[in-house]
């Protein structure tokens, strides 16, 4: 019989931390709240994995100026993989930073991004936060139009946010 205990928490333990990390996505698309971010495409294709765009977002590249003065005073050390809390506010039908924070907000729609480098004296006048939603895979031979649009830079992203996590849900062709 203890074996057979030593099994069954063998095999369970693996499968409950698999279980585990679907819940916050999967929470997020439940409950999360659906926003339209303005995109750009970097690369139509990923030849590994199939039909793939990658996407910047119009929110990706802030200007240093607005980042927050607790932030622009780290000092003379460059700094990598800084998080920041980025407040969103709607504009029309995509929703376009409010302010930039290195403390999460109690309140409002926000996103969690990364900055991988930051040296505030060397950088040039803009900052890259990278918010981990630059793939998005589609159905094998089905992408072109996409990425035919991509290439034009009229894409639309749809995402679902809830606490900082975002998903992306969608990408579709449209006038930004």
């Amino acid at each position: 019989m203890k074996k057979r205990n030593a099994f069954i928490l063998a095999v369970s333990i693996p499968l409950l931390i698999l279980l585990a990390m679907t819940v916050k996505p999967l929470a997020t698309v439940i409950f999360g709240q659906e926003i339209l971010l303005e995109t750009r495409a970097v690369y139509p294709g990923d030849s590994f994995r199939g039909d793939c765009l990658s996407l910047e977002y119009k929110i990706s590249t802030v200007p240093k100026d607005m980042l927050p003065h607790s932030v622009k005073n780290y000092g003379d050390e460059p700094v990598r993989n800084l998080t920041l809390y980025v407040s969103l506010k709607p504009e029309g039908k995509f929703y376009v930073i409010d302010s930039i924070s290195d403390k999460k907000p109690d309140s409002g729609l926000y996103l969690k991004g990364v900055v991988r480098y930051y040296d505030y004296e060397n950088m040039p006048d803009t900052v890259f936060i990278d918010y981990t939603l630059d793939k998005y895979f589609v159905k094998q031979g089905s992408g072109i139009e996409l990425q035919e649009q991509s290439r034009l830079g009229d894409l639309i992203a749809r995402a679902k946010v809830l606490d900082g996590y975002a998903i992306l849900t969608g990408v579709q062709a449209g006038s930004n």
